[in-house]
């Protein structure tokens, strides 16, 4: 969900900035594309035709096959004449094998959001520190009346509560850096850094989301320094999350627990699932 204003256990900060994916100059629409093609063949697990990939990702079909024409060309793609079907070509195996070495072949991540997600009934976010904000990886769940925290979703890294759980997790010359960096005042650099040392104390951070009226509660998740930073995070309306906060609190805990012992066992069996 976006996050505006930040209280709680979070660090205070004036209005935070949100930067929506299609917002970015910087955005190659093929490339991504191309890597949602990707993905979706992950979730399937079949050959697909252009139709069908157009319709998953609501794609003009005229623009798809063209697309899809580039990724076999370029032999990321096979193409089968008979059933008219793509499928993702042997090229992609060295980077599939790096991806399963790193983060597991169970899909353990989607899985740790779904029994989240199942476990508080609010919206489960899993966001990683790019530059000066934290960026939404993966969502789970759907929040009606809910602004949208689509996967891209960009929230600053100060004033946000991912941005305070992350932020926790940091030595000083870091945080003062980051500080520097986003050009806080001298005068508000101590009250922040108060504020992330009473999150890193309390080990989780929460506050108030999209000008009050929703709810954020986040926690860095442990996945060890070959991996990006990963904070775990559940958000919600405000009165029903701040009512059962203590409740919400400690199912995201346990949650990050569960996670940390899973996570020592896969580290000594890497062929083990979750």
């Amino acid at each position: 969900m976006d996050e505006s204003k930040q209280g709680g256990t979070g660090h205070p900060s004036a209005v935070v900035k949100v930067k929506r994916p299609g917002e970015r100059r910087s955005l190659s629409r093929s490339a991504t594309r191309a890597l949602d093609v990707l993905e979706l063949f992950g979730v399937v697990r079949r050959p697909l035709r252009a139709i069908e990939i157009a319709k998953a990702l609501e794609l003009h079909p005229s623009s798809m096959d063209q697309l899809l024409k580039t990724m076999v060309e370029s032999g990321h793609l096979t193409f089968d004449a008979l059933p008219k079907t793509y499928l993702p070509s042997p090229r992609l195996v060295q980077f599939s094998g790096w991806m399963l070495a790193s983060y597991g072949g169970d899909e353990r991540f989607r899985s740790l959001m779904c029994r989240l997600n199942a476990a508080s009934g609010e919206v489960v976010t899993l966001t990683t520190p790019n530059d000066l904000f934290m960026q939404v990886l993966d969502v789970v769940g759907i929040e009606p009346t809910a602004e949208s925290a689509e996967r891209g979703l960009r929230v600053s890294i100060f004033g946000s509560t991912t941005g305070a759980a992350y932020l926790s997790t940091l030595p000083k010359s870091e945080l003062h850096r980051l500080i520097t960096r986003a050009r806080i005042r001298n005068e508000d650099a101590p009250a922040i850094l108060a504020h992330i040392a009473c999150v890193r104390e309390a080990g989780v951070a929460d506050g108030p989301s999209a000008d009050g009226r929703y709810w954020s509660v986040a926690m860095p998740l442990p996945v060890g320094s070959s991996l990006a930073p990963l904070i775990l995070g559940l958000a919600g309306p405000t009165e029903r999350v701040t009512t059962n906060l203590g409740q919400m609190q400690l199912v995201l805990r346990r949650s990050v627990e569960q996670w940390r012992l899973h996570r020592g066992v896969l580290e000594l069996s890497p062929e083990r699932s979750l």
